[in-house]
């Protein structure tokens, strides 16, 4: 209760309690105990001790008893043999600075007691004559402790409390007459004393504190300038007047490939290429304006880089423009890879077509323009025997084969339309010039018949059976959107494919009924999706040391309308046989990433893969384009595979994984120590993070061999640079072990279970978008193949 009136802020403010209430880091807790113990220790509090003792045994004697003197005298000696030792301390430091002031306090209430009773007896017992000397030596003694307390201002004010009343008490008890002014003296000095105490004590410690910070911002900054003159990405520079390059360090000569006796004197501007950018460097000189950030190219031994370029005018006493001062960056390789990301969300890096993304944005855009009398056309094409060449010829036959494709449907349709790589072996052609429809139908059987050919393979021809097989639709006869078009296209492809294959079919609406016949088994869990059934939930991740939140794993619920909410072990199975499951992991995957976007920069989003995924030609281009829709930073992502998964073509799994880890996307492998558990996969490739499963976690406090097991996989992680994950923690004595073991995280139902994205704590509002159920039609194309778009596994449902 009086603690919680204690936090009311006009109690706080009446006290004066925020004065005194200065936080510090923990690792400066030592140092602030010093600041204080100094601070208090300066004052010699051993012959202030001795010389009170000695004057009150002197009045005391005058009327006390001898057995009250010996009291007096044994109390006062105790006390002084105390300083001694907690002095004797801090010379020797043989305890660290908080124990000793610990000790200070404490004989400061020891201190106010004793002189306190000391008073009050005096008082009660002494001739009226001797009460104003007592009562005035009390006051005194109560103003010296308090002002020389000022660093521990708790303690000072009790203590001044004690000093008060040992002195009112007595006073009004036994005493009358002028005397008892000394009483009110006693409780307006402890109101004074309140208010000074708490004030001094303010201005030492924001004196301290801001010295401190001073010190180590002093320390840093000159960190920063040592590091840019040494080996830092940045350097410092500086220009005169007229922009002539000053003392060039050795940084600025290795960036700009030149000796300083080159760039001394020279034109910083005549570095640059001839660009707008460089005129826009001449005028803010001119103008003698600060400016921060400025982009200009340059040509270094023949190779186009970038550098970033930040200076301000230092002017001279009289207001001269004395020189420029700044620093430069060389930001080549974050502007190489900003274009290769673009290019990467937009095109297919394997051959060089416009992906999924690039090509649904130029879709929509034909329909927008579209006039009600043109023929629009969409070619779905899928390669007939593509899985059956890169089970047997290995992936890297697989790549060839499928850029070769590329080429040629390229070669078949002209230069005027769009051809597109959906994913895995499925293309798209986008024919918004046709004359007629039958110019459609002559491209796709140019398209088939293209497939026909041998494919030259490093020099030799291989007779591949590839095949192509090409669905047919046009707009508006099957669609007046994009996207129903593209649907209809897809289930002439599946009707194409039903003939035999290597061959095309015009989309027909009785195709409809036989195709929705074939996919009975699957089409629940399609209309899952396209119904806004399946929802993604997340679940945080905690600093196993401080709880906090540092990110979340996305993980998969189907809430069926008349089953209610149907396991994940039910569904995610079904999900990959059919290879639906690369639609729904595309779908997690940017749903995901889209609700990390809303949530602070430090929170990471983990998603887990299946082994079909990774199968997936397109995985790659997915995850970018992912990425670049939504804004979130590569490293934010996490994505999570099973150990099976490396047994699956382990070498081009591990190539994989590499070139995914080479975008940003950290890589962490999940229920570790419940599979085969190689550690020659740890050898060959440097996971972020190993998670350890959750039938070790709920067995560590009560069995030694999960216990020695996650201590073991803690220790070999950390020696591989690798963080950890406990999994399945839900009582607070699991916690505690898994804390001992040094694992960097842990999740479980102790903290959460996993929560919808309106729920969390650091969830945004959904967009309106964001919360309409996905089409089918968007969906459909990637789901009829096992090769398609990536997105999540068993466990992430």
């Amino acid at each position: 209760m009086l603690n919680s009136w204690l936090q009311k802020q006009s109690v706080r403010e009446f006290l004066l309690l925020n004065l005194i209430n200065h936080r510090v880091a923990d690792r400066d807790v030592e140092w602030w105990a010093r600041c204080k113990l100094n601070h208090t220790a300066a004052f010699p509090y051993l012959g202030w001790d001795a010389a009170r003792l000695a004057a009150g045994l002197i009045i005391y004697a005058t009327f006390a008893n001898a057995i009250l003197l010996g009291i007096f005298a044994a109390g006062g000696f105790a006390i002084i043999v105390r300083q001694i030792q907690i002095e004797k301390r801090i010379a020797s430091r043989t305890q660290s600075h908080r124990q000793n002031y610990a000790s200070y306090r404490d004989l400061v209430i020891v201190r106010a007691l004793f002189w306190g009773g000391v008073t009050a007896v005096g008082l009660s017992i002494a001739p009226p004559a001797y009460a104003p000397i007592i009562a005035m030596s009390a006051l005194f003694i109560m103003f010296v402790d308090a002002l020389c307390m000022v660093a521990m201002p708790r303690r000072a004010i009790l203590a001044t409390a004690i000093y008060a009343a040992a002195t009112t008490v007595p006073l009004v008890a036994f005493h009358s007459g002028p005397v008892l002014m000394a009483a009110i003296l006693a409780c307006s000095g402890f109101l004074f004393l309140h208010w000074a105490v708490f004030n001094l004590h303010f201005l030492f410690a924001t004196r301290r504190l801001r010295t401190r910070r001073l010190r180590e911002a002093s320390e840093t900054i000159q960190l920063l300038l040592n590091q840019y003159d040494e080996d830092g990405s940045d350097w410092l520079f500086e220009c005169d007047e007229d922009g002539r390059i000053l003392r060039p360090n050795a940084r600025f000569c290795k960036a700009a490939a030149r000796s300083a006796e080159e760039l001394d004197g020279m034109r910083l501007s005549l570095l640059f290429d001839d660009c707008p950018e460089r005129d826009e460097l001449r005028v803010l000189g001119e103008k003698e304006d600060n400016f921060r950030g400025l982009v200009i190219p340059l040509t270094i031994e023949g190779e186009s880089c970038w550098w970033s370029i930040s200076a301000r005018p230092i002017y001279d006493g009289e207001g001269n423009l004395d020189c420029w001062r700044g620093f430069m960056a060389d930001i080549s390789r974050s502007r190489r890879a900003e274009a290769k990301v673009t290019y990467m969300a937009h095109y297919d890096v394997l051959t060089n077509l416009p992906n999924r993304s690039l090509f649904n944005t130029t879709l929509r855009r034909a329909f927008d323009r579209q006039d009600h009398d043109q023929i629009l056309g969409i070619l779905y094409v899928d390669l007939d025997h593509f899985k059956a060449i890169n089970d047997t010829h290995g992936h890297a036959i697989g790549d060839t084969v499928l850029a070769e494709a590329g080429r040629r449907i390229e070669q078949a349709v002209g230069n005027s339309n769009m051809v597109a790589r959906l994913g895995g072996d499925e293309f798209a052609v986008l024919l918004d010039r046709l004359a007629d429809r039958q110019e459609a139908l002559g491209i796709a059987q140019a398209i088939v018949s293209a497939m026909d050919d041998p494919i030259e393979i490093d020099g030799q021809v291989q007779p591949l059976p590839i095949g192509a097989s090409v669905g047919v639709a046009f707009a508006p006869d099957n669609g007046i959107t994009g996207e129903d078009v593209l649907k209809a296209a897809d289930l002439a492809l599946y009707d194409a494919k039903s003939r035999g294959r290597s061959g095309a079919s015009v989309f027909d609406p009785g195709m409809q009924k036989e195709v929705q016949d074939r996919r009975a088994l699957e089409l629940d869990l399609r209309a899952a999706l396209s119904r806004g059934e399946l929802e993604v939930q997340y679940q945080p991740l905690k600093d196993a040391a401080t709880t906090e939140t540092v990110g979340y794993e996305a993980l998969l619920r189907w809430h069926h309308p008349e089953r209610g909410d149907v396991s994940p072990a039910v569904f995610i199975p079904i999900a990959e046989e059919t290879g639906q499951i690369m639609a729904i992991g595309s779908w997690v995957l940017r749903e995901a990433l889209n609700e990390a976007a809303n949530w602070p920069e430090h929170l990471t989003v983990s998603v887990n893969l299946s082994p079909a995924q990774m199968r997936d030609e397109g995985l790659l281009n997915t995850i970018v384009g992912a990425l670049a829709a939504s804004g979130v930073a590569p490293q934010r992502l996490e994505l999570e595979i099973t150990e099976s998964l490396l047994m699956q073509d382990n070498d081009e799994n591990i190539e994989l994984l590499h070139r995914i880890r080479d975008i940003g996307v950290q890589i962490a492998l999940d229920d570790f120590g419940t599979g085969y558990s190689s550690l020659n996969y740890l050898r060959s490739f440097p996971f972020d993070r190993i998670k350890i499963d959750r039938c070790f976690v709920r067995d560590i406090a009560n069995k030694e061999d999960s216990d020695a097991i996650v201590n073991a996989v803690v220790g070999l992680a950390g020696k591989l640079k690798m963080r950890t994950t406990a999994e399945g923690v839900e009582h607070s004595e699991q916690l505690e072990r898994i804390r001992a073991t040094g694992c960097t995280s842990v999740q479980g139902f102790l903290f959460d279970h996993a929560r919808p994205a309106a729920e969390l704590e650091h969830g945004a509002e959904l967009r309106a978008a964001r919360a309409k159920p996905a089409k089918v039609s968007q969906l459909k194309a990637a789901a009829t193949d096992t090769e398609k778009q990536p997105g999540v596994g068993r466990k992430s449902a």
